[in-house]
């Protein structure tokens, strides 16, 4: 939204006698209104312009004209859209209403809509739809459903922030639209011939294709670290949005469309790497010149990095490279990559108000766009944000071969396991089609495989390169979860007589048995409903399976021509007359069949015309006769003879109707979210994240450890709030604070501080009889559960290493465990030069832990990046370190954090 102008303020009235903006029933959920809001809130459809008021009213005369005077009389509202009542039914009678009003009307406006409208559906001359001007406020009608409604507005959307200038008579903000207005026309003369001409597109890209080390290189080169006035490294804002006429951002979205999932993909896979620059999702732009060029000025002035996905291939409507060329003088640095999927990827830079614009533009289909944004965008954005290692590449050994390279080097999605010390990689599926967002369900890396031109197959047991795009699957049981040499002792409550009982002392026992205990009889599972976009980081309660095809349709592969293709095909010309266009959005019904002889020209995802049975991309033709104007091809020449359903996607093989999606228990990443959304589940059930409050009692050391616990669990992969509540020293004080805690249902409470001044917060809790204090050798703990299932932890000990490895050991596993996590706690087996004659007492020492040399290897005693915590030997094992000293001891380490080597997420 444009600061400097003021701020347009748009009321959506619904009229229908159905319809509430109550979500509760789906049935009767306005979902044209709510549409509406969020295309002008949240994807700027209206330039500088806010919802401010929103109502639902019957389809009455009187009811729909005292809610219009209302918003128009007391200046409410500047521009006034009405979505339903414009048809032929006998309650349609917004028309009716709104003519009984306005004071003046805007046939344009109106005629605009009834053009555009008629050529996606013969349908549209049914709309009695009219608008006008009442008081200063702009009116106009839009059709009942979500679909039309939003077309419609799309129609006018930039003509509305000018109108309302001149309503309201802004002489000034006028005169810059007519400056902008001139500056357009004037640059269409940019516009290229291929463009205007599509008889003239180039048959073949201009493009070369480079190499992935060179298009790498070219990004390296233009990584520059930028530095705030205070010496701290400055993050630049990046901007994103998705390209094409068939994206639809709406539940219901009709059979010629497709949900954009790619700009919400690239937004949550940059939260993820915990970017820290701000990411802005602009939805999605027209493949139009004119919206084109005026969305990316928008975005150069608010953003340093542009993402797009989408409109960069060999189609018709693939404009992009052609606007930042032509309008904005960009220069292309690469057009292609020699890589599989993702060739179209292209990076411009370009200077702009006297700064320097980075574009990276992906291609549209969703896994080209993921691979893309994690093999370009996020190297680029680590570099820019000063970390050392751009690339998370490790080395893994292959489970099983693989035939039938493809010619471009690939970058095929697979799942990487850690097994005993080792590394290994598997293929989970053969069909690994740029549009199928399944392929990297359960896969967690890139396998970059070579180009058939080098090597004709991979044998078994290949140590291969692997890029790691999401956690490492771990299944390493180390030895130190099972090693009997904590001690503890468990207390238990009495079921009759309230008191508490020392049970035989456990003289050992192992970490294992202490989050058995932790975890017995105290959990139960909460869930929650929340928004599929919300969801990352949050794991499913249930298995979800597709209501629905995709594509819903036959779609086509590749820019091209549809054909009919027959045996007989050396037996008939082949000179093909172009009968129509089928482009990403066309309504499959509303296509005419293709006999011999014809064909249609067709671009990546738009539906096939019945008839057809192949497509030949454009590579493969060339232009026979063109138009008297040159525009457009009247015959082509198919210069190679084609497959039978070549370059064809049927119905359902991306997705089928049943198929399931993600089983129960998964971890909700970017490329799962934007599965889900793919096939419009809007709404996800998932397990709830509880509350933490953190209450320190009674003396200063527990408050300081108290909130070195918060700090810990905040950078975590925990997703509920964290509380870190004030000492309190006076008895009554705390009594009152922990009342207030204790309110909050659905939390756990974790005391810090002495087990003595514990035993007021005893008092206070309705323990069940299943209860257990835990006590051990570095601080005691408490675990508990009372009758309103709020869970209790109780940590004595105010050491800061004790709290440390208390956290990272038993409290943040108990968190995972209780919001649904497969995974509670990751060790991994790694090497280290232990060769000082010092030994800590303790029996686990943070450390670095580090990837190189094809192995896990960890630093101790160090202050650097400390991500682990090491099992360090017994001091009964000094003599057998000394004896090999200068060479690497195994030890286990269990996973803290994240570096920049790997990711292991929970």
């Amino acid at each position: 939204m444009d600061l400097k102008k003021p701020t347009i303020k748009v009321g959506i009235l619904t009229i229908s006698d159905t319809r509430t903006p109550l979500k509760s029933n789906i049935d009767s959920f306005d979902s044209s209104g709510q549409n509406l809001i969020k295309l002008i809130n949240d994807s700027n459809v209206i330039e500088s312009a806010k919802v401010v008021q929103y109502g639902c009213v019957t389809d009455d005369i009187d009811q729909i004209q005292a809610k219009m005077t209302e918003w128009c009389s007391e200046r409410k509202v500047d521009v006034l859209l009405s979505t339903g009542g414009t048809g032929f039914s006998p309650r349609d009678v917004t028309p009716e209403a709104t003519l009984g009003l306005v004071q003046k009307l805007t046939p344009g406006i109106s005629q605009a809509i009834m053009n555009e409208s008629l050529k996606l559906t013969p349908m549209a001359m049914l709309s009695r739809a009219v608008s006008g001007i009442y008081e200063k406020t702009l009116i106009i009608n839009l059709p009942g459903s979500s679909k039309a409604s939003k077309e419609c507005l799309c129609v006018v959307a930039s003509a509305i922030p000018h109108a309302v200038s001149l309503i309201k008579d802004e002489k000034e903000i006028s005169k810059q639209f007519h400056k902008q207005l001139d500056f357009t026309t004037n640059n269409k003369s940019r516009i290229p011939e291929c463009v205007t001409k599509i008889a003239c597109r180039h048959r073949e890209s201009q493009f070369p294709k480079i190499s992935m080390k060179s298009a790498l290189n070219i990004l390296k080169e233009h990584a520059v670290l930028q530095y705030t006035e205070n010496n701290k490294i400055k993050y630049p804002t990046v901007w994103i949005f998705s390209t094409g006429d068939e994206l639809g951002i709406s539940k219901d979205a009709h059979s010629g469309y497709i949900r954009d999932t790619n700009s919400v993909m690239i937004k949550q896979i940059l939260e993820q790497d915990n970017y820290k620059g701000h990411v802005f999702n602009y939805g999605i732009i027209r493949d139009n010149w004119n919206d084109l060029c005026k969305y990316f000025e928008e975005a150069f002035n608010n953003a340093d990095i542009i993402v797009t996905s989408g409109s960069v291939s060999m189609g018709e409507k693939d404009l992009i490279k052609h606007v930042l060329k032509e309008h904005f003088e960009g220069q292309i640095h690469f057009g292609r990559v020699n890589m599989k999927p993702g060739m179209p990827t292209t990076f411009v830079t370009l200077i702009f108000k006297d700064k320097k614009k980075y574009i990276f533009c992906l291609p549209g289909n969703p896994v080209s766009a993921g691979v893309c944004t994690h093999l370009f965008l996020l190297p680029y954005l680590r570099s820019i944000s000063g970390k050392k290692i751009i690339i998370h590449s490790l080395k893994a050994k292959l489970t099983h071969s693989i035939k039938g390279l493809d010619i471009r080097p690939e970058y095929r999605r697979s799942l990487l396991k850690y097994e005993n010390g080792e590394l290994y990689v598997s293929c989970l599926t053969n069909y690994q089609q740029s549009s199928r967002l399944l392929s990297f369900v359960n896969s967690n890396c890139l396998l970059q495989l070579p180009s058939s031109s080098k090597k004709a197959n991979i044998e078994s047991s290949t140590i291969m390169d692997v890029i790691l795009i999401k956690s490492i699957e771990n299944t390493y049981i180390a030895p130190i979860l099972k090693e009997m040499n904590l001690r503890i002792e468990i207390i238990k409550k009495e079921a009759i007589t309230g008191n508490t009982k020392n049970e035989q002392p456990l003289l050992c026992s192992c970490i294992e048995d202490v989050l058995h205990l932790m975890t017995e009889n105290i959990f139960v599972a909460k869930t929650e409903i929340i928004p599929t976009s919300s969801a990352m980081g949050y794991v499913l309660y249930s298995s979800i399976n597709s209501s629905e095809n995709l594509p819903p349709f036959q779609a086509s592969i590749k820019d091209g021509y549809a054909i009919k293709y027959g045996n007989y095909w050396f037996q008939k010309s082949n000179i093909f007359k172009v009968v129509q266009v089928s482009v990403a959005g066309t309504v499959p019904c509303c296509q005419k069949e293709i006999g011999d002889g014809e064909c249609a020209r067709i671009s990546t995802g738009a539906p096939i015309p019945p008839g057809a049975n192949c497509v030949v991309q454009v590579e493969d033709t060339s232009v026979e006769t063109k138009s008297s104007d040159g525009k457009v091809e009247i015959t082509i020449a198919i210069l190679k003879e084609p497959k039978l359903f070549e370059n064809i996607r049927s119905i359902g093989s991306d997705i089928s109707v049943g198929q399931r999606l993600l089983d129960q228990k998964t971890i909700l990443g970017p490329f799962e979210i934007a599965l889900l959304r793919s096939v419009g589940c809007e709404d996800v059930e998932v397990y709830v994240c509880p509350s933490i409050h953190i209450v320190p009692c009674n003396d200063n050391s527990a408050y300081a450890i108290s909130h070195k616990l918060k700090n810990m669990l905040e950078v975590s992969d925990f997703k509920g709030s964290i509380f870190s509540h004030s000492l309190r020293k006076n008895l009554t004080k705390f009594t009152e604070q922990f009342d207030c805690v204790y309110d909050d249902v659905n939390s756990i409470i974790i005391f810090c501080g002495n087990v003595n001044e514990f035993c007021t917060v005893e008092s206070h809790i309705h323990i069940s009889n299943n209860t257990r204090k835990i006590s051990l050798g570095f601080g005691r703990m408490f675990v508990g559960c009372d009758e309103k299932s709020v869970v209790f932890l109780h940590i004595n000990t105010c050491d800061s290493e004790s709290i440390y490895n208390c956290a990272h050991i038993f409290i943040l596993p108990f968190l995972r465990f209780i919001t649904g996590k497969k995974k509670i706690i990751s060790l991994i087996k790694t090497k280290c030069n232990l060769t000082s004659d010092y030994l800590p007492t303790d029996k686990f020492e943070k450390a670095e832990l580090h990837y190189e040399n094809s192995d896990f290897n960890v630093t101790c005693f160090t202050m650097n990046h400390q991500s682990c915590l090491v099992n360090i030997p017994s001091s009964l094992d000094q003599t057998n370190i000394k004896l090999k000293a200068r060479k690497k001891t195994e030890l286990d380490a269990i996973v803290t954090e994240n570096s920049d080597y790997y990711f292991l997420h929970y």
